[in-house]
């Protein structure tokens, strides 16, 4: 299940750009540098203009439908004022002869060359008030070198942005006074008190902005009218964590489940509600409504809503589309506090609901998991009645189902697990509210498939204590914004995601597995000391390709202090590396008297320069010295021996390299619980674990930047 039939957005009206001259003059009144321009209905009007700057010019074509006027022939430059009639009579013949609606030209004078970068924001519909700043020039787009951060932007998160790009770096070097500049620019635009929070305007470009010794200045502006003029993007609003908890509570942790369409038989999603629940042992009363049984699985059923009693938790809708609406209003009408809609495509449930205090998950999923009140969506055998604090919300009912069977496999614990298919009513950014004033939960993971909601996630998660790890899918079109400037059509890329998630300290990762990874490290290390990474293996291939995946993570592996260098001594043997990476081969981890791997784990993790230790083993090498239990128990005995050493605190992750044959997984399996004793992640690929500590550091580690009043 996924939430692509999700309420279609309603049609976007096209956009009615505003006059140079005018933009320019709305500039002005703002402090910002903008080159002065007069706007001329024709010919003559454009030559007197020049007249009276009496220094050459450029003459910009004003035309509807016009975008890039460079590109479409409309713009002249450095035109001497007495060339300027001629020059612009041509120019509007010519494009009055292609079709182009003209509406006149606009006249400035020429500035001094420079460095050319681009500022713009705009309203994207799903993120809200956004700006940008990067390389500019009419390659804009090509170049690609731009950033995003939702708006507003203080002095700070602006000179934070500008040091994500590369025109950025170049002007702190090179011109430190017009990278100021260009920071005041910015909040110009998208602070507080900027031009996009405070004018009818939906999308501003300024490009390109020169950029030289003597300062800067936009010597090309546009922008597109806001219809109808309002207050902030509803995106800009973050949900209060207070409200949301005490709204969803009785859907995450209920008390009590009434099923609606609740079956006697096994094939059908309505006794799936019943038998789920039951057999993981529900602590709560369980109320099925079935028009055809007496009894499920020894609960009695009531044949309608109307007998069900007032004030229940939860209700699971299992019915068709066509009478989901009038059972939702039953239910809100009995003082029912949440529904969780499995039923696929409905009319919008958020206008079923609205006015009532009901709150309603989904459409379009599969239900809820959580071991505080023995609820689950699957299986009982891959529920784990284990407590924990990892939360996940999904868009997609199979990835929620396979976080439960597959986190149940590596030890995970979670707080709750959650379906949410469509989100109608209960949005993304409302449930991570809800994470938020957990105490259960401490960390929040989300895979979600649309952007509608982005906005207000974001600006929530950036205020957040509770790490935040998201998935997302649909990444390669992320935008919607109508492209009437090149802020507007660079929005449309994926980079505004990564960049809004960077800002509020969101971990984004690419893959089911990796959310894993990293929800395995964040259990067992929640507050990681710092990204200096120590590596102990045997593999040389292994480590430096490992070295490369932590300095991709933010991670980097630390010179080893004379002290740890000294007790590592006597380890040295052909082949071995004694330093950061440690690499000895298998053979001589152990001798007559047993394994070394706790003295190695033991030397670098209490090295004062180690925040973390990555200690790996090849299984399928042991296996190639060994036979059968012989290999079996010195694998046991390698990890048992590095697992107990003594790290002073440091935090272990364990990596056992099986040839992925039915012998090895069996027994790295077993070993998972023995790691997990002992408070150790055990993953499988050490470029896996390596990149789970990176982003483990960035969700939990690194304090969250505060680009925009987020």
């Amino acid at each position: 299940m996924s939430a692509a039939n999700s309420p279609a957005a309603a049609p976007v009206p096209a956009p009615r750009r505003l006059r140079e001259d005018v933009v320019r003059d709305l500039a002005a009144r703002y402090g910002l540098p903008a080159n002065p321009v007069v706007f001329a209905p024709g010919a003559e009007e454009a030559a007197a203009a020049a007249r009276r700057l009496g220094r050459p010019v450029a003459v910009k074509l004003v035309a509807d439908g016009v975008v890039h006027k460079s590109r479409a022939g409309g713009v002249l430059l450095g035109v001497a004022p007495d060339d300027v009639l001629d020059a612009t009579e041509r120019l509007l013949t010519e494009q009055r002869a292609s079709g182009v609606e003209v509406r006149g030209v606009t006249v400035e004078p020429m500035v001094e060359p420079g460095l050319e970068a681009v500022v713009g924001a705009l309203y994207e519909p799903s993120f809200g008030p956004v700006v940008m700043v990067g390389s500019g020039g009419v390659d804009v787009e090509t170049l690609g070198d731009v950033a995003f951060a939702l708006a507003p932007v203080d002095h700070g998160g602006a000179i934070r942005l500008l040091e994500r790009t590369r025109i950025g770096a170049i002007l702190r070097r090179r011109l430190p006074p017009a990278h100021e500049r260009l920071a005041e620019l910015l909040v110009g635009i998208g602070g507080a008190d900027g031009m996009l929070l405070n004018e009818p305007v939906d999308q501003i470009d300024l490009n390109p902005v020169v950029v030289s010794a003597t300062g800067i200045v936009a010597v090309d502006a546009r922008a597109v009218a806001r219809e109808p003029a309002g207050d902030v993007h509803p995106a800009a609003h973050a949900p209060d964590p207070a409200e949301a908890y005490e709204a969803l509570h009785p859907g995450i942790y209920p008390g009590s489940l009434a099923v609606l369409g609740a079956s006697a038989d096994p094939r059908k999603m309505g006794h799936r509600a019943v038998r789920t629940a039951v057999e993981l042992g529900f602590r709560g009363s369980v109320h099925p409504v079935s028009r055809s049984a007496a009894e499920i699985l020894g609960r009695p059923a009531v044949g309608s809503v109307d007998e069900l009693p007032t004030g229940i938790d939860r209700a699971v809708v299992a019915l068709p589309a066509p009478a989901v609406p009038d059972a939702l209003r039953r239910l809100a009408a009995l003082g029912t506090r949440t529904a969780h809609v499995y039923t696929a495509d409905t009319e919008d449930l958020a206008a079923v609901v609205a006015g009532t205090p009901m709150r309603v998950f989904g459409p379009n999923c599969i239900g809820h998991y959580t071991p505080y009140a023995q609820l689950t969506m699957i299986g009982s055998g891959a529920s784990p009645t284990r407590r924990g604090g990892i939360a996940v919300v999904s868009q997609s009912g199979t990835y929620a189902g396979d976080v439960v069977r597959r986190g149940n496999e590596l030890g995970l614990e979670f707080s709750f697990v959650s379906s949410v298919g469509n989100c109608h009513d209960v949005s993304p950014s409302e449930l991570l509210a809800f994470c938020e004033a957990d105490e259960r939960t401490t960390v929040a993971a989300f895979y979600l498939e649309d952007d509608r909601d982005a906005g207000r996630f974001f600006r929530l998660a950036a205020g957040m204590s509770t790490p935040v790890v998201l998935f997302k899918g649909g990444r390669s079109a992320v935008g919607t914004a109508a492209a009437a400037s090149h802020t507007g059509a660079l929005a449309a890329d994926p980079r505004l995601l990564a960049d809004a998630a960077h800002a509020a300290g969101v971990t984004l990762v690419d893959s089911l597995d990796a959310l894993l990874d990293t929800l395995l490290v964040l259990q067992h290390v929640p507050h990681p000391a710092g990204p200096r990474l120590g590596l102990v293996g045997s593999g040389g291939g292994v480590a430096v390709v490992g070295a490369d995946v932590a300095g991709a993570h933010g991670l980097r592996l630390a010179p080893l202090g004379e002290a740890t260098a000294g007790a590592l001594a006597r380890f040295a043997a052909p082949g071995t590396s004694l330093a950061n990476p440690v690499d000895i081969p298998v053979w001589s981890l152990f001798d007559d008297s047993g394994p070394f791997t706790g003295a190695l784990v033991r030397a670098v993790a209490t090295d004062p320069s180690i925040d973390c230790v990555c200690a790996y083993l090849d299984v399928g090498t042991v296996y190639d010295l060994l036979d059968g239990a012989e290999a079996a128990a010195l694998v046991t005995a390698l990890t048992d021996d590095l697992l107990a050493a003594d790290r002073d605190g440091t935090p272990l992750v364990l990596v056992l390299r099986s040839s992925t044959s039915r012998e090895q997984d069996e027994l790295v399996r077993g070993l998972r619980e023995r790691a997990a004793a002992h408070g150790v992640p055990l993953l499988d690929s050490v470029d896996r674990a390596i990149a789970a500590v990176g982003r483990g550091w960035q969700a939990a580690g690194r304090p969250r930047s505060a680009e925009g009043t987020l």
